[in-house]
């Protein structure tokens, strides 16, 4: 009886060390799914893989299976969708990513400006060469929508590359 005990506590304090990693994106989900427009959701990893799998059996180009290819690698991935005029969106961007890169050690892959008023951010969290976490936002200045993804995943930097090389070709 005391083992399980112990198991349980230690498994306790395992869990709520993994979730703390995640606890800014916790925070910056929760604050931006209020609204009536505003849609959130989460798909779990074994769909995706599912998802994946039959679309890499019936894909007939070769981007389509490295896209497919990509996604098998994919987690639970998380979607949100909100009015950025609802919120002081700029500014919310700015301290998740912060919080993210300084404090939880993910890293600024790019952010790309469009000349239409478009910023994509992309931010990933790594432990050794395995990218784990990949955060994109998207802000849209036309339609006053901001795009919000994380998703968990489980690859190299290399397979990225590779896959982004055939995407190219």
């Amino acid at each position: 009886m005391k083992k399980a005990i112990l198991l349980f506590a230690f498994l306790a304090v395992m869990a709520s060390a993994l979730s703390a990693q995640t606890r800014p994106i916790r925070k910056f989900i929760h604050k931006h799914n209020n609204g009536p427009e505003n849609v959130s959701f989460t798909v779990p990893g074994w769909l995706i893989g599912l998802a994946s799998d039959i679309g890499m059996s019936v894909a007939e180009e070769e981007e389509e299976r490295a896209a497919f290819q990509l996604a098998q690698s994919l987690g639970t991935t998380r979607f949100l969708t909100f009015q950025s005029s609802d919120f002081n969106t700029n500014a919310d961007i700015k301290r998740l990513l912060k919080e993210l890169e300084h404090e939880h050690g993910f890293e600024r892959w790019a952010t790309v400006r469009a000349a239409s008023g478009e910023r994509i951010d992309l931010t990933v969290g790594m432990k050794g060469d395995h990218v784990r976490h990949i955060v994109a936002i998207i802000n849209a200045s036309d339609d006053g929508q901001t795009v919000f993804l994380h998703a968990r995943t489980d690859f190299t930097a290399e397979e990225v590359g590779e896959i982004l090389n055939e995407l190219m070709e």
